[in-house]
């Protein structure tokens, strides 16, 4: 009687893995091809090997990038884990380059250069406020902005605070967001691919149940065998 409900057991559970594994491997192949097809609308590229070999020449990117990116240089991203390369290998890589090629240290974020920007800013208010003693504070802040706007300044503070915010909005505002679309689709990638192997895992060990739920034949059984052939 055991045995019997084991072998009952075993064929219920093993049909709902192999359900649950189709299901998941549909997810999986599901998750890939909305990937993929995102992706190509982009027609995102990853630089060729010349173009890997020049930015590590000037800098813009270091060795450990370019290790990175040979294998999948002059390839259209269409995948999750080229997409993470792209974001991780040259987006960023060239977002530190360009703090670096600022003077600023290693670890600012666009978070901090505002606050840097804010300093500077307060300084270059204080220097027209100094050469315009009768503007009131609205009427510096204009000509504040107006020097900042203005690329044949007579401030140099006015010339940092421009390029400050060139670097904050242009490069690590806008790396921030495109790196964060691609990570988005790495991540996906990632889930797709596991539930294509769990799917896969599910199939495998519902197929053992199910077929021991009926091949195997408990004690009893082979007892009522032996019976019937003597």
């Amino acid at each position: 009687m055991a045995a019997q409900v084991y072998k009952t057991l075993a064929k219920i559970v093993g049909i709902i893995l192999i359900l649950v594994g189709a299901v998941a491997i549909y997810a999986g192949n599901f998750t890939g091809g909305f990937i993929k097809s995102q992706l190509e609308d982009q027609a995102v590229v990853l630089p060729t090997e010349e173009a890997i070999d020049a930015q590590l020449e000037s800098g813009r990117i270091q060795q450990d990038d370019a290790d990175a990116l040979r294998p999948v240089a002059g390839e259209a991203v269409t995948t999750g884990k080229q997409a993470e390369i792209f974001a991780n290998h040259y987006i960023q890589a060239h977002m530190r380059a360009s703090v670096a090629g600022a003077g600023l240290p290693e670890d600012t974020t666009y978070a901090t250069v505002g606050g840097i920007t804010a300093e500077k800013t307060n300084e270059l208010a204080a220097e027209v406020a100094a050469d315009n003693p009768d503007a009131d504070e609205a009427t510096v802040a204009k000509l504040v902005q107006v020097e900042i706007n203005d690329p044949l300044t007579d401030y140099p503070l006015a010339e940092e605070v421009a390029a400050l915010d060139d670097l904050r909005y242009s490069t690590l505002l806008d790396g921030n967001t495109l790196r964060g679309m691609l990570l988005n689709a790495y991540g996906w990638g990632m889930v797709g691919t596991i539930a294509n192997w769990a799917g896969i895992g599910a199939i495998i060990v519902g197929i053992a149940l199910t077929a021991f739920g009926f091949m195997y034949k408990g004690r009893r059984d082979e007892e009522a065998v032996r019976v019937d052939r003597a």
